[in-house]
């Protein structure tokens, strides 16, 4: 309980107990203000989509995607040059696990869903957009590297698609390890099924600098549906 000394007069006691109160309220509620602080990435949703005077919109269980309401999807945009490839940026919570499916819109607002199961990501700064194709499964491909590193180091890997980047450094698919399975390196990854894929393992230093493995590029062909494991050794 709050005492206010006899000394103080009489007639500042109530200024002086309201400050008090003010200070405590300003304590206890500055750190959950800075607590509820998340980090935010821009996801860009490409898709490939034929369609009758339809649009093309994307839904899914975050907030930002409408929560699964169709009324409140996100709209993809395409132009005469770019069609029949659609896309549409979304700011994602950063570390969220994100379901999502693409709906079609007919003039008169019927909608039809994809029919396939719901389509998964993992949010990150550095990860690259989806490159989906409509109402096709995507086949889900385990990345698993064995190399050593330096300090600091990190290893990813990038190819010819722009799942993977699309060879440019900084939009490549990070690798991660831990205490238990280093020097192995793993990251899983949706691409395109029946679908012949190019890929290289590289090496970011803390300094930004990259190192790409030496040799030939890789090829795999993917899985027309569910999952491939690679297990490669840097070379």
């Amino acid at each position: 309980m709050l005492s206010i000394s006899s000394r103080v007069p009489a007639a500042w006691r109530p200024v002086l107990m309201l400050a008090v109160l003010l200070a405590g309220l300003i304590v206890g509620t500055a750190p959950h203000a800075r607590a509820g602080t998340t980090q935010d990435a821009s996801v860009t949703f490409h898709v490939q989509a034929t369609t009758e005077g339809e649009t093309l919109l994307v839904s899914g269980s975050a907030p930002q995607l409408g929560a699964w309401d169709p009324a409140k999807a996100v709209p993809l945009g395409t132009t005469a040059s770019a069609y029949p490839h659609w896309s549409t940026s979304v700011q994602l919570p950063v570390g969220a696990s994100v379901q999502y499916k693409y709906i079609k819109r007919s003039p008169t607002g019927t909608l039809t869903w994809e029919s396939i199961p719901n389509r998964t990501l993992t949010v990150s700064q550095d990860a690259p957009g989806n490159d989906d194709r409509w109402n096709v499964s995507p086949a889900t491909v385990t990345f698993q590297a064995t190399a050593t590193t330096d300090w600091g180091q990190n290893l990813y890997v990038t190819g010819n698609l722009p799942d993977l980047g699309s060879w440019d450094p900084a939009k490549a698919l990070p690798l991660t390890t831990g205490s238990a399975t280093y020097p192995q390196w793993s990251g899983a990854h949706q691409l395109p099924p029946n679908t012949t894929v190019q890929y290289k393992y590289l090496k970011k230093n803390p300094d930004g600098t990259v190192t790409w493995e030496n040799g030939d590029n890789r090829t795999v062909f993917t899985p027309s549906t569910g999952t491939l494991t690679l297990n490669d050794i840097w070379r």
